[in-house]
């Protein structure tokens, strides 16, 4: 029961609710982004994992959703290569946006249809996705020291943003998707 993350016209939908939110991002937040993001990614799986344990500690259910990886100890899945591969992905996620801060609508379709695959994860919820963002702040926060001054957080605020808006909507299209598709297939006289 999957779902199609696209058009009928095979064209992904972009995400943009004011002018704001067009994807835009000014010179001097990519510069900020760019100068943050190698003290940030030297080392993808450790700081990836710090941001999956805060994301554990403020939200224990989340924790269940990696039971498919075959692992029921919090300590082992820290170690377990699968796991290692996600939270790997998980940080190029992040780098790939990185490295297309100027053209961001390369990147969106792919965030988009992260999102959507998030929505086949069994008890994963939407609001998972805000809770994603305060963590990395926090790890951001954590990995930066003194560096992490307003201005820097405000431009990591904006792209973490960017994120979580284009895979929520990837999101919301799938279950929206699923529900169609379960109300066209599901003949009303078999209720009564």
């Amino acid at each position: 029961m999957g779902c199609e993350v696209s058009t009928s016209h095979g064209v992904v939908q972009v995400v943009q609710e004011d002018e704001e939110d067009t994807g835009e991002f000014s010179d001097t937040l990519i510069d900020t982004i760019r100068s943050t993001w190698p003290l940030l990614s030297h080392d993808y799986v450790t700081v990836g994992l710090e941001v999956f344990r805060r994301i554990f500690n403020e939200i224990p259910t989340v924790r269940v959703l990696f039971d498919s990886f075959g692992i029921d100890q919090a300590e082992t899945l820290e170690r377990h290569q699968i796991f290692r591969e996600h939270v790997q992905k998980f940080m190029h996620v992040l780098e790939s946006l990185v490295e297309n801060l100027e053209r961001p609508e390369m990147i969106q379709p792919h965030l988009i249809a992260l999102g959507a695959r998030h929505a086949a994860i069994v008890g994963f919820h939407p609001e998972y996705f805000r809770f994603y963002s305060k963590c990395l702040l926090e790890v951001w926060e954590a990995e930066l020291g003194e560096e992490f001054i307003p201005e820097v957080r405000e431009c990591w605020e904006k792209v973490i943003d960017y994120i979580v808006r284009s895979m929520s909507h990837g999101y919301h299209i799938c279950i929206t998707h699923q529900l169609e598709h379960f109300v066209k297939e599901t003949p009303i006289g078999k209720l009564v």
